[in-house]
This record gives structure tokens, C-alpha cells and sequence, in this order.
């Protein structure tokens, strides 16, 4: 009999062979079968071979809290679940207890209503049916199995009789639940997106057999065998764009309302689509092996992904989160689009509120959690800096038992941080520039022809690396990058030009050159968002760049969600524009006009009224090969005008 391990990472194997090799009766430990790719299990146990119900579920190395729920449980006799379930399975079994409602055995028939009684008693959770025949009961529970849930056979599961003392039956659990899951397997996909779809929905019959690639949320982005949820939000319907979809050849849409003029096999209603979606991705996330490194933080969330990204990718396989989808829609659109096959994912999550990280994460359930820095980001919805740390700390407890938390020890937070994952039993890596007792540490930096070299302490060990620049952000990301690989690969052989061709993502510091007339310019766009600490941030990568002989211009928008903070901290970037060698600073917005007005005399521009005003700056104020970086946040159009005078718009 083969035994197929559950989740390869939660098991051991030297432990299975030794309990397999103790065991010269087949059956008393071994995984039956899978049914398709769904994992679903079927279990066959003996209780001679257990001491009691947690020894039971110990030798299967379950993980109770988190990847797998004990959803059926069939026994042969009263007595016989009696001992796993009185007054401790309960604590395992989520789904239904199966068992025959006559005894094997005449001794036990006096007492089958006080076993039955007790037995209810220790799994008040528990929805419990009663079957009179052993074979209805295996078929039941497996036609209930869902995605994830496990089907423990308890009883003499290496008996091919079963004796009544006056009466023998032959009888093997072992062929009729491989029966009942060939017969499973004829209404289930190959794709268990598809069979989770299929339950959340309770549409046994409807939905075809058909090929799920994507999930998407935008119809234009849809294309062959992706499915599309059609997500009614406050300004757009999605269901409005269904026709798009399927006009885009995609296999599935979940709709608010079925629409008779499409093929309605194909359309799934719901009454909750976003949530239906969040749904699925949850149970996939509980199916899937991949590593998971959750990103949150006030600033460089998407670059970083985009870097650790990038690095895995040389060394592994790996899914990210595309663009900046860190909410409530693009979480879970993001975990659903992971490939299981993946070693790992990198997913970001953002928040404007308490608790909204806390709910992400709990979708997430990330393996290893990573805390860029706390800065006012969002502030609108909290008094204070505190809360905005307590609220990012949210993602602690909701990383994998025995799993990582990685944390900027150079952050005024770290220390509070770092107890909170000791409290949670989380382990803690950490990195930093200025902190000598950080895991993962800048030692020192080197200018080698165009590029830099840096010579990295990992705990007691050293690593160079070649990079692109300088930047103080760009290091902290290398860094940060290093305490994740750590955790799963020897980072000391990674080859040290692994970092040196990653470019930041569009609008955080990409720079290109633009032409406008007869003038070429040296554009860097840090328009995507602002806030105070990125600002700063890029105020002093922009510093360090080295423009010869030409000129430096910067152009400010508001940093926005800032609430009662945004004046102070507006006039807070003062100081660090002053220290700088830019040459000309030029605003558009309302309380950027505190910086403008504070800032020394010799480096004021000119308030700019409207967009307009920016190609006015760029053709009468700037020559050919001058450097102009523009920084706001993104909800005041700068990105759109950015991008128009790259020519992408």
C-alpha cells in the first residue's frame, strides 16, 4: 500500500516508515487514497495502535489549527468511536461523525444508548448521523468531503470480514472507499479551483467541467479560460461587463444575477460575489504548499515585492501580487492566482484602518510576515503613530505557527514589534543599517565603476553583493529581501550580481528620459503615492544623484490622508529640502503650499495653478539633460500626468 504523505511539509517521513515498518498489519496506518487534486483524504486507523484520541491524530502529524479539518469520521461500532470522540475529538472534528447505529458485537447491546449519549456529549460541535450499515456510512462521508477536508475510517481497517459471532461478513473498507472515490472523481475537475467553486456555490451538477487559468476582476484584463467576478462595488457593477468577458473567452463568471442572453451553465450567482471570492481563496490557501511572505508597512510595500519577486524567481519558483493590489480585492484575487506548483508567494498588503490588515492576513495566513517601517501613511484614521504600528502588528498573529516575522530593528517600533511576536511564538529576523545587532546588516559600501558594492553581516557571516545604487531605501530592500531568503535558502551562495539588474516599478523612482521639443529630460517619477517618510526617502536618493553639470528641479503634490497631521507634516519636509542640493522646487496642491512657503528663498520656484502649468515648467524652465523628480500622492492625478508625458496615457 502507498502512502502518500499529506502535506509534505507537516509530515515526516523517517516517522511514517518507522510506524509503517512497526506495523506488519496493513491498513492499522495508511493514507487510502486522494481523490483528484483536491486533498482530499481517506484514512484508515486502528485503535489498538493508539493510546487515545490525541496519540490518533498525532500519529498523522494533523495540523488542527490551520490545514486540515477532521471532516468525517466512521467507526464500526459505538464503542469504537467512543474512544476517540469522548471528550476530546470534539476539539478536532469540524464537519460530521458517521457510525452505525447497531453494535458489531451482542455484549455491547445493553449499552449502546449510554455509548450513544456519551458519545454526543464529546462532540456537541459535531453534526452527527447514524447509518445502520458500514458501507452507506463510508459512501456518505465521502460524498460529503469537500476541498480540504479529511475522511478518518476508525475500525479494523486490515479485516476483510466483519464477525457477528454468529455471523461472518466479508467486508473491506479499503475497496469500497477507493469504490466510492473512483465514483467521487467523475463529477470533480482536475482543477480544484473549479471543485471549490462548486461547493461554496452548492451547484453539484451545473457547473461544467471547464479550464480555470485567472481569476480577474477587470473585464478588459480577462482572457481564455480565466474567470471572471463580477464585483458590484460603490461606483462600478461588474455585472454590467459580462459580456465582455465571455466575449474575452472567459470559462466562468460569478454574477449578482444570471443574465439569460449568456449561457447561464456558465454563470455562477452569488449572493456576495467579493466575498464569495475571498472564500475560495481562503480555502485554497489551506490547499496549497507554497511559502507565503506577506508585505505590509507605511512605505516601499510594492517595491520590495517586486524585488524579493524578482530574486526567488532566479532561484525558485514564485508568484507576486501584480501592481499594488494590497486591499480587500486585491488580496484575495492575488492568493487565488498564486500557482500552486509555486515554492513561494509574495503578496502585499496595505490598510487605511485598524483591522483591516488583521482580516487580510487571516485570509493570507502568511508563513512569514514582513514590516517594512512605520511612518504617518494613511494617518487619517488614527490619533497617532502608535496606532498606525499596533494596527501594521496585526499581521503577527496571523503568520503560521512556528512561522517568521522579519522587522526593520532601525525602526522606532521595532522593539514593540518584537514582543509581539515573542508573544505569539514567532520567530524574529531582523535587519537594519544602523543597528549593530540586527540578524541581516549593512557592514559597509563601496563605489565600484557604475555601480556599488556591499558587504553584507548575516549573523556571523559575510556576503558581498554588487548593486545598482546607493539609495538608502534601495539597501533597506536588499536587506529585507535576505531576511526572508534566509529562512529557506543558504543566502551565502546566491551569486552576488543577483540584485543588479532589478529596476524600481513605474512612478517609485524609475528614471527616464523624456523628450519635450527640441529638449531631452532626466524624469524621476516617484509619483505613485507620498508620505512623509517616502518623501524623505526619495528626497535623499534624489540628493545622492549625480547630475554633472546639470540641474536639479522638483515638483511637489499634496501628501494626502494625513487627517489633522497634514500640516506638521507638510512643514516637516522643510528642513531635509533645505539640506539638499536641488536646485528649484515647484508645487501643485493645496497643503504642499506649507513646504513651498517655509523652504529657503534661493530654492523657490513657483506655485503651479493646474497641470498645464507642469509642460509650461518643463519647456521655458528646464534646459536639455536637467533632472526633474516629481513626488505626490496618488490620488491627486500626478501619476496620469506622469504617465502622459512618457507617452503611456
Amino acid at each position: 500500500q502507498q502512502l502518500l504523505p499529506q502535506y509534505g511539509k507537516h509530515r515526516d517521513p523517517e516517522n511514517d516508515e518507522k510506524l509503517l515498518s512497526n506495523n506488519t498489519i496493513p491498513h492499522r496506518y495508511s493514507i487510502i487514497d486522494r481523490i483528484n487534486l483536491t486533498n482530499l483524504e481517506c484514512y484508515t486507523i486502528d485503535p489498538e495502535g493508539c493510546k487515545d484520541a490525541d496519540d490518533a491524530f498525532s500519529i498523522y502529524h494533523i495540523d488542527k489549527k490551520i490545514y486540515s479539518k477532521l471532516y468525517s469520521f466512521v467507526g464500526n461500532s459505538p464503542s469504537n468511536i467512543q474512544f476517540y470522540v469522548t471528550n476530546q475529538t470534539d476539539k478536532f472534528l469540524t464537519g460530521s461523525l458517521f457510525f452505525e447505529t447497531e453494535p458489531n458485537y451482542d455484549s455491547l447491546f445493553p449499552y449502546i444508548d449510554y455509548i450513544r449519549n456519551d458519545i454526543k456529549k464529546g462532540v456537541q460541535n459535531t453534526l452527527i448521523k447514524e447509518i445502520p450499515n458500514r458501507k452507506q456510512a463510508i459512501s456518505e462521508a465521502i460524498k460529503n468531503l469537500n476541498t480540504g477536508d479529511i475522511l478518518l475510517v476508525a475500525g479494523k481497517g486490515h479485516e476483510k470480514t466483519q464477525d457477528f459471532g454468529k455471523k461472518k461478513i466479508y467486508f473491506s473498507d479499503k475497496k469500497i472507499i477507493l469504490d466510492c472515490i473512483k465514483l467521487k472523481n467523475t463529477s470533480l475537475s482536475n482543477n480544484f479551483k473549479i471543485n471549490i467553486i462548486k461547493e461554496l456555490s452548492k451547484i453539484k451538477n451545473k457547473i461544467p467541467l471547464v479550464k480555470a487559468d485567472k481569476a480577474r476582476i477587470n473585464s478588459k484584463e480577462v482572457n481564455k479560460n480565466d474567470i471572471f467576478f463580477a464585483i458590484k462595488g460603490k461606483k462600478n457593477d461588474g455585472n454590467k461587463y459580462i459580456g465582455e468577458a465571455f466575449k474575452n473567452k472567459a470559462s466562468l463568471v460569478v454574477v449578482n444575477k444570471v443574465q439569460n442572453k449568456f449561457n447561464s451553465k456558465r454563470q455562477i450567482k452569488v449572493k456576495n460575489t467579493i466575498k464569495f471570492m475571498t472564500e475560495i481563496s481562503k480555502i485554497f490557501r489551506q490547499n496549497i504548499d507554497t511559502n507565503i511572505i506577506a508585505i505590509t508597512g507605511s512605505c516601499g510595500k510594492t517595491t520590495l515585492k517586486e524585488l524579493l519577486g524578482n530574486v526567488l524567481g532566479k532561484i525558485s519558483s514564485v508568484s507576486i501580487s501584480p501592481k499594488s493590489y494590497n486591499n480587500k480585492f486585491g488580496v484575495p484575487l492575488s492568493l487565488l492566482n498564486l500557482k500552486h506548483s509555486d515554492e513561494f508567494g509574495v503578496l502585499e498588503v496595505g490598510m487605511d484602518k485598524k483591522g483591516e490588515i488583521d482580516n487580510l492576513t487571516n485570509i493570507i495566513k502568511p508563513n512569514v510576515g514582513l514590516i517594512t517601517n512605520i511612518n504617518y501613511a494613511h494617518a487619517k484614521n488614527f490619533k497617532n503613530i502608535k496606532q498606525i504600528a499596533l494596527a501594521k502588528a496585526e499581521i503577527i498573529k496571523n503568520i503560521l505557527p512556528n512561522g517568521f516575522v522579519v522587522l526593520n530593528a532601525d525602526d522606532s517600533f521595532f522593539k514593540l514589534h518584537k514582543k509581539i511576536a515573542e508573544n505569539n511564538n514567532i520567530n524574529v529576523i531582523s535587519f537594519g543599517i544602523k543597528t549593530k545587532k540586527a540578524n541581516v546588516k549593512l557592514f559597509n559600501i563601496k563605489k565600484v565603476k557604475k555601480a556599488f558594492k556591499i558587504k553584507v553581516k548575516l549573523n556571523d557571516k559575510f556576503k558581498y553583493f554588487i548593486i545598482s545604487n546607493n539609495f538608502q531605501s534601495n539597501i533597506y530592500n536588499i536587506l529585507s529581501a535576505l531576511s526572508v531568503i534566509s529562512i529557506y535558502k543558504d543566502v551565502l551562495k546566491l551569486n552576488e550580481k543577483i540584485f543588479l539588474d532589478f529596476r524600481s516599478p513605474a512612478g517609485r523612482g524609475d528614471h527616464s528620459t523624456i523628450k519635450i521639443g527640441n529638449k531631452k529630460i532626466n524624469l524621476i517619477d516617484e509619483s505613485y503615492n507620498s508620505n512623509p517618510l517616502s518623501l524623505k526617502s526619495a528626497l535623499k536618493n534624489y540628493d545622492n544623484i549625480d547630475t554633472k553639470k546639470y540641474r536639479k528641479y522638483l515638483l511637489l503634490g499634496d501628501m494626502m490622508e494625513l487627517g489633522s497631521h497634514s500640516k506638521k507634516l507638510h512643514q516637516s519636509i522643510v528642513p531635509l529640502i533645505n539640506e539638499t542640493n536641488i536646485d528649484k522646487v515647484f508645487v501643485m496642491g493645496k497643503m504642499v503650499r506649507e513646504i513651498f512657503d517655509n523652504i529657503v528663498k534661493v530654492k523657490k520656484g513657483r506655485i503651479l495653478e493646474n497641470k498645464s502649468g507642469i509642460f509650461e515648467l518643463i519647456k521655458k524652465d528646464l534646459n536639455n539633460n536637467d533632472y526633474l523628480m516629481i513626488k505626490a500622492s496618488n490620488a491627486t492625478g500626478f501619476n496620469s500626468i506622469v504617465n502622459n508625458l512618457k507617452g503611456l496615457n
